[in-house]
């Protein structure tokens, strides 16, 4: 939900669950350095869905697999960036690293005071970071609405999403937050009809709808909610937990 805590009966129903036999996993748009720190005081997650299905990482930050872009997406996104003056933070596997405008990426996307403020790298200047450390895995843009529609199909096998006023998710087609969640359920030898799935974005229809029991929070738009079995109550009234109870699962 982007909250910076779970809420305390929410809490208490994840780690009933766990204690049940249940895998709890979060599965992110965000980078794993973007994080909600409580998260993993909260729950004993084993691994974690990062940057909308790009990266699956173990709790500590390990990265288990891996979905970057191809060095002609990351050079015609930094062009339309750099062009248009838009704020680009790509998503690498280590860390978010600006190559256009960073402070206006910076003053889009970045809370001020967040725990992750201090994490973003200026690389506007060179733009070598992905020498080291591979092609990018997702990316966030900030800039004027009506400057960035015209570019959301320029660019072949790449998606841009809508996530708030003048920020957009710019990501590879073909990999979603489903990616993730397979990963996870041939690691363990499962299926969908052993998944209960939340979500509350549209980047969280791709694993709501396989899912056996799929649930929308109360907060989503029409278009989430039009894939979901369920629409409970959004995670500020403890919809996960309502419905973990209604279910008798805890």
């Amino acid at each position: 939900s982007g909250r910076l805590s779970l809420s305390e009966h929410n809490r208490r129903a994840l780690q009933k669950a766990i204690a049940n036999g249940m895998k709890v996993m979060i599965n992110s748009g965000r980078h794993y350095t973007f994080l909600q720190p409580s998260l993993f005081d909260d729950l004993p997650m084993d691994v974690i869905g990062t940057i909308n299905g790009a990266c699956l990482t173990d709790r500590t930050g390990n990265v288990l697999e891996k979905h970057p872009m191809s060095e002609e997406n990351m050079n015609a996104i930094t062009k339309i960036c750099i062009d248009n003056g838009i704020g680009l933070g790509f998503k690498f596997e280590d860390r978010i690293v600006t190559y256009a405008n960073h402070q206006k990426f910076m003053d889009g996307y970045v809370q001020k005071d967040a725990p992750w403020e201090g994490t973003v790298l200026d690389d506007t200047e060179k733009r070598t970071h992905h020498i080291e450390h591979g092609f990018p895995l997702g990316t966030f843009i900030i800039g004027d609405e009506s400057v960035i529609e015209p570019f959301e199909n320029s660019i072949p096998g790449i998606q841009f999403a809508w996530s708030f006023r003048d920020g957009f998710d710019v990501f590879l087609k073909d990999v979603t937050k489903r990616t993730s969640v397979d990963a996870v359920l041939k690691k363990y030898g499962w299926h969908w009809d052993n998944v209960i799935a939340f979500g509350d974005a549209g980047n969280d229809t791709p694993f709501i709808e396989p899912a056996a029991i799929g649930v929308a929070m109360g907060n989503a738009k029409d278009d989430v909610k039009e894939h979901c079995d369920v629409v409970a109550p959004s995670c500020d009234q403890d919809g996960v937990a309502k419905v973990l109870e209604d279910l008798e699962l805890i």
